[in-house]
């Protein structure tokens, strides 16, 4: 007997409407007329089944901060989470971290990548509530937590050191930062680098967050990532200054990421909060060169970045929210277009974060999504319910009725 049977559910390939079977957390079966009886059935009468959404990069230590009157820049908005973060304590940090984890189940996120600071600040806190955090959504949204460092120093301090060293050894899954804020930008990445290998953890890092016309830290990436054979472990964030070159620079650039096997995630609705703040006149997106780098071969994911806190006092960890404002902002609304933004946030955001057995097909795991539609661009255009949430082949939300989370 199946555990699960999703009934007269429509795929995003349009081709009529299929059933799918899932036993023991995988897909079983998906075709016409699947066979057998199950412990539970859900009738998705025509609707749209995805993949569940992977929100690829978020920060839980500073989601639900956003501070009175808010902010002016980006660099605001670090200075503000610098002052405040000696005294964040691990309770306020597991209640809101908590807060935005139920909320994007509720929208169809089953998977999350965290980037946490450690400084010597704010220590490993962060890192052990997100452990924490971890540990308890385990089953419910598989949460993957980057330690970043950064900062204006030259290069990692010894206590830095010792802090991230910690962190890895704690359990994080990979390395971050941001050291294109540094003067010493390459003493940064050569660090991380050389302590990711020392751990076999993948890297992810802000790359380039500027409205400078600079691509110095992401083709130093490039370099390093070929240098050190790891192509496909890779992820620059943002990369806005990518943007802001000239076409050759930025055909080089684009070039030598596709070589190195990076993904680049884009973070449009913060971006467009944050980037441009100098500008007079037409303000620029802040956006990176989504349409090159997918011309050119390289896999590109879209996240939610900040949720209410100094970065973006909006979002509601909701990632077909974020696919709305992405394709707005990217300027992609054919149905072939926003199709392909609904694969940003899963399948192209799985392939970033590493994930081998995802998506809807035999053998995956069964981490689904049912939108009240029939088309991605219906979904996208119309903000429509999820009505149905799926983690390792169970229910885990139903928003067709008056349910909340099943935790």
């Amino acid at each position: 007997m199946n555990d699960l049977l999703i009934r007269r559910a429509r795929l995003m390939d349009g081709q009529g409407s299929v059933d799918v079977s899932i036993k023991d957390g995988r897909i079983l079966a998906a075709g016409n007329n699947v066979a057998g009886s199950a412990r539970q059935m859900v009738d998705a009468s025509g609707r749209l089944l995805i993949p569940a959404f992977i929100d690829a990069h978020t920060h839980l230590d500073k989601a639900l901060t956003a501070p009175e009157g808010g902010v002016g820049s980006l660099e605001e908005a670090i200075e503000d989470f610098q002052r405040r973060s000696k005294d964040i304590d691990r309770g306020d940090l597991l209640e809101r971290g908590r807060r935005v984890l139920r909320l994007a189940l509720r929208h169809g996120t089953t998977i999350m990548r965290t980037h946490i600071t450690v400084s010597e600040n704010l220590g490993l806190r962060g890192i052990e509530a997100a452990l924490e955090l971890r540990e308890e959504f385990a089953g419910k949204v598989d949460l993957q937590v980057i330690a970043m460092c950064s900062g204006p120093e030259p290069e990692p301090t010894a206590p830095l050191k010792e802090l991230l060293e910690e962190a890895l050894r704690l359990g994080a899954d990979g390395l971050g930062g941001a050291p294109h804020l540094s003067e010493g930008m390459k003493l940064w990445v050569d660090y991380i680098f050389a302590l990711a290998g020392k751990y076999g953890v993948v890297i992810d890092l802000h790359a380039d967050e500027t409205d400078s016309p600079s691509v110095a830290s992401l083709e130093y990436i490039a370099a390093k990532t070929l240098e050190n054979g790891y192509q496909g472990r890779v992820v620059a964030d943002h990369c806005c200054g990518l943007a802001a070159v000239d076409a050759a620079t930025a055909e080089r650039t684009i070039a030598a990421v596709k070589e190195a096997g990076i993904s680049i995630i884009t973070l449009p609705s913060c971006n467009l909060y944050l980037m441009g703040r100098q500008d007079q006149g037409l303000v620029r997106r802040g956006v990176t060169r989504v349409r090159e780098l997918q011309a050119a071969g390289v896999n590109v994911a879209y996240a939610s970045d900040n949720i209410r806190d100094a970065f973006r006092p909006f979002g509601n960890a909701d990632m077909l929210e974020e696919a709305l404002i992405t394709a707005q902002v990217l300027q992609m609304g054919t149905s072939a277009e926003l199709e392909q933004v609904i694969k940003m946030g899963t399948y192209n955001a799985a392939a970033a974060i590493g994930l081998q057995d995802y998506g809807v097909r035999v053998g995956a795991r069964a981490d689904l999504v049912l939108l009240d539609a029939t088309t991605p661009a219906g979904a996208i255009i119309g903000q429509v319910e999820k009505v149905c949430v799926i983690k390792g082949g169970r229910v885990a939300v139903r928003n067709d009725k008056k349910s909340d989370i099943i935790i």
